[in-house]
C-alpha cells in the first residue's frame, strides 16, 4: 500500500444557480437600437467573475406614467448616487433623488440571481435585489431583501428565461457564498 493524496476541491460556487452577493467592478451605459426604437441599458461586471458573465439591465417604463423604473431600481438597490429624499405630492412615500452616472455603481454590493439558460450556461437574470444594509437616506432590512428577492424570482418564473426549467422550479434561493480553504497542502 502507498500513501497518496487527492484534491477535495469542489470548485468555487461563483456560478451556482441562485442568489449571489456581488460587488460591481465596472458599469457602462449604452443604447440598444432596434425596429421598436432605442432603449438605454447599463452593463455590469462583477469582482471575481469573468467579463463574459456580465449583467445587462435595460430601461423599462411604467405604461401609465412613463416613469423609468428598472434602471432606477438598480441605483436604489445598490444605494448608488443617492443625493437625498424629497416629499411626494401625496405625502405617502418619499421620493429618492439620485445621480444616474454609472460611476456611482462601481464598488457597490447587490444580490444578483444566476440561472441556467437554454444553452446550459449559467448567466445573471436582469433583476437585482439589495443586500441588507443601512444607508443615510433609507435602509434595507432582512425582510425587505427577502421580499425583493421573492419578487425578482416571480419575474424570473414569468419570463421566457425560465421555460427550460423542469417542473417550472426556480433554483434554490438560499444565498450562495464562496468557500475556499486556507489550509496548506502537505507537500
Amino acid at each position: 500500500m502507498a500513501i497518496k493524496t487527492m484534491s477535495t476541491s469542489k470548485g468555487t460556487s461563483l456560478y451556482n444557480e441562485g442568489w449571489h452577493e456581488v460587488t460591481i467592478r465596472q458599469a457602462t451605459e449604452g443604447v440598444y437600437t432596434n425596429s421598436d426604437g432605442e432603449s438605454k441599458y447599463i452593463e455590469l461586471l462583477f469582482e471575481d467573475y469573468a467579463d463574459n458573465n456580465n449583467l445587462r439591465i435595460y430601461e423599462v417604463r411604467n405604461r401609465e406614467t412613463n416613469e423609468e423604473f428598472k434602471l432606477a431600481n438598480l441605483f436604489r438597490h445598490a444605494m448608488a448616487g443617492i443625493i437625498g429624499t424629497l416629499n411626494d405630492p401625496t405625502g405617502k412615500k418619499p421620493i429618492l433623488q439620485y445621480d444616474d452616472d454609472v460611476k456611482h455603481l462601481v464598488g457597490k454590493r447587490i444580490n444578483a440571481f444566476i440561472y441556467k439558460n437554454e444553452r446550459g450556461y449559467n448567466e445573471f437574470f436582469n433583476t437585482v435585489a439589495p443586500i441588507e444594509q443601512d444607508g443615510e437616506h433609507y435602509s434595507f432590512t432582512a425582510d425587505k431583501v427577502t421580499a425583493l428577492k421573492a419578487s425578482a424570482e416571480k419575474s424570473f418564473r414569468k419570463s421566457n428565461k425560465s421555460k427550460h426549467l423542469t417542473n417550472d422550479v426556480t433554483p434554490n434561493s438560499t444565498p450562495v457564498t464562496n468557500t475556499t480553504s486556507s489550509e496548506k497542502i502537505p507537500f
